[in-house]
C-alpha cells in the first residue's frame, strides 16, 4: 500500500478550527478511497504569512528526507501553497529529490504547464466578455443602483441585509443594505482610536478589556485591515464603474475617513527597516544572486543630491560575503518584463505557449472532470438528508453535536465543490480556440514594458526565477522551451551562462545586451 501525509492549513480569515477538521477528514476519506495509508497530519492553524513562516508546513518538508510517505494530500491545492510560484518550487523539490507527489483530494487536475498564462487569458477574455454584456443586463445594474437595492457581493461587518416585497413585482423580493447597529458602534470606534494615534494592536486589547468578541473571538490587529480601508461605510463607492451613494447607509463620515487613509498611508511607508507595498520590489523571492546563489533583497540608497534609489541587495553582500554589485531595481524589472516580451515576440515561442495553454484548458475543463465534480456534489446532499435524519431520531446530545460537527463540515465542503463546479462551467462556456489565445498574446505584446502595472502582470505569470551577476543575466520563464531543465541552480546558472557565451563567440549577432554590461541569457522552464 502507499503512504502518504495530509497537509492542512486555513485559507482566509474566515475560516475557523473546524475547517482544518474538515479538511482532515476529506483527505482521510480521499486515501482511503485510493488506498493511501496515512502516516502523519500537518497542520498551520495561522492565517497568515508565507510557507516559510508555516511551522508545521517546514517540518512536512524536513520530514520528506525520512521517505516515510510517497504522497501530500491537500484539501485543495491552494491550501499547500500561498502562490503559484511557490507552489511549483516546492512540488518541483518534492518531485526532484524525493519522488514525492502532491495531490488534492478536491481538484481533479494538478496545476500544470499553461496555468499561468491561462489565468492571463481568462483575466483578460473576462474583461472582454464584461464590454460585451447585453444592455439589458447594464441598465438592470443601473436601475439597480439608482434604487439603491443590493447588487450582490459580501455584505461588510456593520452590515445586514433586509428583504423587502417589491412594489413594482408581488412575486419579486428586493434586498436593501441597513445598518447592524452594535457592529457600527464598534466600527465607529475603531476609527476614532486611530485617528487619535492609537494602534491598531492598542485598539484590539482596549475592545478585548472591554469585554468585546468578533465572531466569537479576542480581536486582533488583522480584524482592522479591511474596515479601515473600506469606502463603503462612508456611504459613498464605485460598482462596476458606477458611483454609488445610496446602497449603503454611512456609518463613518468621509472627513474621518480620509484623514485615517492618510495615516496608512504614512504607516506603510516603512515597517521594520523593510521595504513595503509602497514601493513594491516585483521580483521579490524570484531574484537570486548570480555570483553565490543567495536570495537578493529590497534595499535604498541616496543619492549625491538627497535623491533616493531602489535597489536589490544580495543578502550575503549585506554581511561582506559576497562581492555583487547591487542592482538598480527599475532597470531590472523592466529588463526581465522585455525578455519575456521578446520572447514572446517569437511566432514559434508564440505557438508553442498557445499549444500548452490550450492543452490545459481542455484538460482542466474536460467533461469527466464537471461530471466528477456533480456526482460528488450529488453525494454530499444526499449524505446530508441522512444526516438531518439521524439528527432527528438523536436520542443523546452528544450524539446529536456529532451530527452537527459533521453537518458542518458537509457545508464547507458542497460549497467548494459547487464554486468549483460553476467556475468549470463558466470556462467551459468560453469555447476558447488557439486563435483566441494568439489574440491575447498579440494584445499582451502591447504593453509598456516601463509600466510598473504590466511589469506585474508579466512577472507574476510568466517569470520563475531570475539569476543576475554584474556582468550576465539568468531569466526562468515559467514557459515551455529550449533545453529541459529540472532544478534551478547556481551551477546550473553558470553552465548556462558559460555554454551561451561560447555560441556568442562563434555569432556575435546573438549578443544582446542590457545597457552596456549585461548580457541576456535566456533559459526556460518548464512548470
Amino acid at each position: 500500500m502507499d503512504t502518504g501525509i495530509i497537509y492542512a492549513r486555513f485559507s482566509s480569515q474566515s475560516q475557523n478550527e473546524q475547517s482544518i477538521e474538515a479538511q482532515i477528514r476529506i483527505c482521510s476519506e480521499f486515501a482511503e478511497n485510493k488506498g493511501i495509508k496515512i502516516v502523519n497530519v500537518y497542520a498551520d492553524k495561522a492565517k497568515t504569512g508565507t510557507n516559510d513562516h508555516h511551522p508545521a508546513f517546514q517540518k512536512m518538508i524536513s520530514d520528506a528526507a525520512t521517505g516515510a510517505f510517497r504522497y501530500i494530500i491537500v484539501y485543495m491545492f491552494d491550501r499547500f501553497a500561498r502562490n503559484r510560484r511557490d507552489s511549483v518550487m516546492y512540488k518541483e523539490m518534492l518531485k526532484e529529490k524525493y519522488g514525492i507527489k502532491v495531490i488534492s483530494a478536491l481538484e481533479p487536475i494538478s496545476e500544470d504547464e499553461g496555468g499561468e498564462f491561462y489565468e492571463m487569458f481568462l483575466e483578460w477574455n473576462a474583461e472582454k466578455y464584461s464590454k460585451r454584456l447585453s444592455k439589458r443586463i447594464r441598465d438592470g445594474l443601473d436601475t439597480s443602483v439608482a434604487n439603491g437595492t443590493f447588487c450582490g457581493g459580501r455584505v461588510p461587518y456593520g452590515y445586514y441585509l433586509e428583504i423587502e416585497q417589491s412594489t413594482a413585482n408581488p412575486n419579486k423580493q428586493v434586498k436593501r443594505v441597513a445598518i447592524k447597529q452594535d457592529e457600527a458602534e464598534i466600527l465607529k470606534y475603531v476609527y476614532e482610536q486611530y485617528d487619535k494615534g492609537y494602534t491598531k494592536k492598542e485598539i484590539a486589547d482596549m475592545l478585548n478589556k472591554d469585554g468585546y468578541r468578533f465572531n466569537g473571538k479576542l480581536f486582533s490587529v488583522r480584524s482592522f485591515d479591511k474596515w479601515l480601508t473600506n469606502e463603503k461605510y462612508t456611504g459613498e463607492f464605485k460598482f462596476g464603474g458606477r458611483e454609488c451613494n445610496n446602497m449603503y447607509p454611512t456609518i463613518i463620515e468621509k472627513e474621518l475617513f480620509l484623514r485615517v487613509q492618510k495615516r496608512l498611508n504614512k504607516n506603510k511607508y516603512v515597517l521594520g527597516g523593510q521595504e513595503t507595498a509602497k514601493v513594491p520590489y516585483l521580483l521579490t523571492g524570484k531574484l537570486f544572486c548570480g555570483e553565490c546563489g543567495t536570495e537578493m533583497l529590497a534595499d535604498k540608497g541616496t543619492g549625491r543630491n538627497g535623491t533616493s534609489h531602489s535597489y536589490y541587495t544580495c543578502k550575503k553582500k549585506r554581511k561582506g560575503e559576497c562581492s555583487k554589485k547591487r542592482e538598480n531595481k527599475d532597470n531590472l524589472e523592466a529588463y526581465v518584463t522585455s525578455c519575456v516580451v521578446n520572447f514572446l515576440k517569437d511566432k514559434k515561442n508564440a505557438e508553442m505557449a498557445v499549444d500548452d495553454v490550450f492543452a490545459y484548458y481542455e484538460k482542466r475543463t474536460d467533461a469527466d472532470n464537471l461530471k466528477s465534480i456533480t456526482t460528488r456534489i450529488a453525494n454530499i446532499q444526499k449524505g446530508a438528508e441522512k444526516l438531518a435524519d439521524a439528527f432527528i431520531d438523536a436520542k443523546s446530545q452528544l450524539l446529536k453535536n456529532k451530527i452537527e460537527t459533521k453537518m458542518a463540515e458537509y457545508e464547507i465542503l458542497l460549497s467548494d465543490l459547487e464554486t468549483q463546479k460553476a467556475q468549470l462551467e463558466l470556462e467551459r462556456g468560453y469555447r476558447i480556440s488557439k486563435k483566441d489565445l494568439l489574440d491575447f498574446i498579440e494584445e499582451l505584446l502591447k504593453g509598456d514594458v516601463n509600466d510598473k502595472n504590466y511589469q506585474k502582470q508579466i512577472i507574476d505569470h510568466l517569470v520563475s526565477q531570475v539569476y543576475v551577476s554584474d556582468d550576465d543575466t539568468v531569466v526562468y520563464f515559467n514557459l515551455r522551451g529550449g533545453k529541459d531543465i529540472e532544478k534551478l541552480t547556481i551551477d546550473d546558472t553558470k553552465d548556462t551562462i558559460n555554454s551561451v557565451k561560447a555560441v556568442r563567440s562563434q555569432s556575435p549577432l546573438l549578443h544582446q545586451t542590457q545597457k552596456t554590461r549585461r548580457n541576456a541569457c535566456f533559459c526556460l522552464f518548464f512548470n
